[in-house]
């Protein structure tokens, strides 16, 4: 099946005789789905207890007679007036101790019983209702979790409900003093409620503490979409459920809450980053959550109004969007919204119409990408040869300890993406504790924390001809976030990589001119002489064990000491990189680990269903290039 166009749609927004009009448009700009409701909770139950769900079947019904299917989507993000103030305590806890105020979304906190029993109500009252509709096809559970860094609360019921997170994780106090080291600054605990969460100190709380207590509230909006989940599978029979994830967003484990769905979908807002390579990356994530095909649930339709800068979308930009979407995975993409809004905290977000009901860019493009869709066979993303790990815990661990201001895992991420998506060599992304079996290269950024026998899981692929890629600062705490007792990198890595470390330096950034002199250095050269790299941010001295030596630090304290180094296993190799070069991808074509494609253009291959492969070339440039306009599309059927 072709991949599916739509828009979300406020009816509550719009008079009710205009429905039909928007719905004639919609056709003519060939959306075939449309999404509703996911902001309508005040509008569905006006006042507790009492519902009207009259005026979203008759927006349904005049939607789906011409021709549109329907996504429902249940409106928790945005709880009504008279629940915050019956229950003020809803409201979230900032950091500092400030109660959030209601009036805009994402407000609530999923700890608080109030807020869980009142969003159940109007989940299954609306699911009993529409469940079973025949042009509804399927459900988004909420909208955005976490939006705006709301996944994190820190009142009361939180601090309660935290403790018994604690509880459940670790079974007795005795096991969670020993995880934590609580010994440290005098904070044994001997009573469960004695646990504080993170608030406002003078000195760092203990790094154990914090990533717990990300890994809690992260627990906690799943657990909260499990429990919508349920009424949906009981009073929704084959109906598909997701939920929107986002560019970004790191306070979640994406992992976790996608084991809860049919798929997952995605809001894709490019203009927010003006980097089309992260936005591939964002698509390869979004498909390996589930390892099969997302939606983009809200595709950016022209100017945002959240963007501090309010930069233009040029002609042609939604749709290379949208084909770069479709190109990586996507069966459907969604434009948020179908019309600007003329009131309300978004007035200034573009829609695919204008405030007076006209078309507007995005419009015509979307009829462009209709168009191109009707043209083109069914294509499907087919296998990938590389897999780069990525891990929310360990981004969390260093999230809260960098060591040095610039280290962001993210960052390292993507400058290891970066490589394969410039040489247009197609990049899935997969969990700790994989089976990287089928891949030909496994890359592993910064894995810190240790997951036990994870390292015999790699070599064992190794051996059958695996390139395994590990980077620094990988191997170096327990899960409960505390540092080994091995010599790094340890949980048996030091073994694979045929290496160990024998220190560890954060590299000042360029503007840091104290001690001019205890500076690590800045450049690498390889073995043979031939090639010469400079790198960054962090520096391990390796001692090699049954390693080779690929490169050595080659000025400053670290001069003379292995920076790089390779293990032969079986018929393939282990690499473990000791420092962040300034440029992998000159690293990665020194040593023959990829070869550089010369078109500087992204080219994506798909599977037609006769078996035949298709490029798709994206130019993301205004200018011209390779046969493209700026900002163009070409699809060609490869003989």
């Amino acid at each position: 099946m072709p991949p599916l166009l739509g828009c979300a749609y406020y009816p509550e927004h719009w008079p009710t005789e205009r429905w039909a009009t928007d719905a004639a448009l919609m056709r003519e700009a060939g959306l075939q789905v449309v999404r509703l409701a996911e902001f309508a909770w005040d509008r569905m139950e006006p006042q507790p207890g009492h519902y009207d769900f009259g005026w979203l079947e008759q927006a349904i019904t005049t939607l789906s007679d011409a021709g549109l299917q329907i996504v429902l989507c249940t409106p928790t993000a945005t709880p009504p007036p008279w629940l915050t103030h019956t229950h003020p305590d809803i409201c979230r806890v900032t950091l500092d101790g400030t109660r959030v105020s209601p009036g805009a979304r994402r407000q609530a906190c999923a700890s608080v019983p109030a807020y869980q029993e009142a969003a159940l109500r109007i989940t299954e009252q609306m699911v009993r209702h529409f469940g079973e509709h025949p042009a509804v096809i399927g459900w988004q559970v909420d909208n955005e979790f976490g939006v705006g860094e709301t996944t994190r609360c820190y009142c009361d019921h939180c601090r309660r409900a935290f403790q018994d997170w604690l509880a459940e994780r670790y079974g007795s106090l005795d096991a969670l003093n020993a995880a934590w080291g609580t010994q440290f600054w005098s904070m044994t605990y001997h009573d469960w409620r004695h646990i504080p969460i993170p608030g406002i100190t003078n000195e760092p709380q203990s790094p154990s503490m914090r990533l717990d207590y990300r890994r809690f509230s992260s627990d906690n909006w799943r657990r909260f979409l499990r429990q919508q989940i349920a009424l949906l599978r009981q009073y929704a029979p084959g109906r598909w459920i997701t939920h929107n994830f986002m560019i970004r967003h790191w306070s979640l484990d994406y992992w976790q809450l996608a084991q809860e769905l049919d798929f997952v979908s995605y809001d894709n807002y490019p203009h927010g980053l003006s980097d089309p390579c992260e936005v591939a990356l964002n698509l390869d994530l979004m498909w390996s959550l589930k390892r099969r095909p997302f939606w983009v649930m809200e595709q950016q339709p022209g100017p945002v109004n959240w963007h501090p800068q309010r930069p233009p979308v040029p002609a042609g930009q939604v749709r290379v969007w949208t084909h770069q979407a479709i190109a990586h995975g996507a069966e459907a993409v969604v434009y948020f919204r179908f019309r600007a809004g003329r009131f309300g905290q978004e007035q200034y977000h573009t829609g695919l119409l204008k405030w007076d009901a006209t078309p507007d860019q995005g419009y015509h493009e979307a009829q462009a990408v209709a168009a191109d869709l009707a043209r083109l066979p069914d294509l499907t993303r087919p296998a990938s040869r590389v897999g780069i790990v990525f891990d929310y815990h360990d981004l969390w661990s260093i999230e809260l300890e960098p060591v040095q201001r610039d280290f962001r895992y993210w960052d390292l991420v993507l400058a290891l993406y970066r490589v394969f998506w410039e040489a247009n060599v197609p990049v899935d992304f997969l969990p700790r504790g994989c089976d990287p079996t089928g891949y030909d290269t496994l890359i592993v950024p910064a894995a810190i924390l240790i997951h036990p026998g994870e390292a015999d899981t790699w070599r064992e692929w190794a051996m059958r001809g695996g390139r395994l890629i590990v980077t620094f600062r990988s191997g170096v705490r327990e899960p409960s976030n505390i540092a080994t007792e091995t010599p790094l990198p340890g949980g048996g890595l030091s073994e694979v990589l045929g290496v160990r470390v024998q220190s560890f330096s954060a590299v000042p950034a360029p503007d840091f001119h104290e001690w001019p002199e205890h500076r690590p250095g800045t450049r690498l050269q390889s073995v043979s002489g031939a090639e010469v790299l400079t790198y960054h941010r962090w520096a391990e001295a390796l001692a090699p064990t049954t390693a080779e030596p690929l490169y050595r630090y080659q000025d400053g304290l670290l001069a003379g000491q292995v920076a790089i180094t390779r293990q032969r296993l079986g018929s393939g190799e282990a690499i473990y990189l000791g420092c962040w070069p300034t440029d992998f991808g000159a690293l990665f074509r020194q040593q023959g680990w990829l070869t550089p494609d010369p078109a500087r253009l992204e080219r994506v291959l798909l599977q037609g269903g006769d078996g035949a492969q298709w490029r798709v070339t994206l130019n993301h440039s205004l200018q011209p290039a390779d046969g493209l306009g700026g900002l163009d599309v070409r699809f060609e059927r490869l003989p």
